[in-house]
């Protein structure tokens, strides 16, 4: 049975390990191989501009291509961690909910949320704004909390945290 056809018959979850630990061989070479292998399985109009950018970013060797093969320089745990959350949580579960609130509601529902959780920075560094507002602007934990709670809700499961510098606030964030 080929790869492709044992994917076929997979629930998501085993089936996105199958190709994480398949990627893990040999990203480079691998990695354009399982987008061909999606391709073969899921109907075309499935995430369809999603896997076009993906097929583009693929053929160029753009600098997104190189940030994938950079995450194969961390650690095997938190790559694969990332990649559920990105790939599972983000995009398969939290792209239907998001259609559906969209429908409801008759709105854009985002895909990720930007967050501030501070204006503090312990850097200085040239051109940023951050120095402009200075060190004193914070959301307190249980407003960061009550975001993400309301995000999840709407199936919003990425969270890209900016500031000031976000790591000043390291053991909230590792909190939430």
């Amino acid at each position: 049975m080929s790869i492709t056809d044992k994917l076929k018959t997979l629930t998501v979850s085993k089936g996105l390990e199958l190709i994480s630990e398949y990627l893990e061989k040999d990203p480079e070479e691998n990695i354009p191989k399982v987008m061909n292998m999606v391709d073969k399985i899921f109907p075309h109009d499935l995430y369809s501009v999603a896997r076009e950018m993906i097929h583009e970013t693929i053929d160029k060797k753009d600098n997104m291509y190189q940030l994938i093969l950079y995450a194969y320089q961390l650690d095997a745990g938190v790559r694969r961690a990332f990649f559920n959350n990105f790939f599972v949580n983000a995009t398969l579960n939290g792209s239907k909910i998001q259609d559906e609130y969209a429908a409801k509601y008759n709105c854009n529902v985002p895909w990720a949320i930007l967050l501030d959780p501070t204006s503090a920075c312990n850097l200085h560094c040239t051109g940023c704004w951050a120095a402009e507002y200075g060190h004193n602007y914070n959301l307190d934990y249980d407003t960061i909390d009550s975001i993400i709670k309301q995000g999840k809700k709407l199936g919003i499961y990425m969270y890209i945290y900016t500031g000031g510098e976000p790591t000043v606030r390291k053991n909230d964030l590792m909190k939430l």
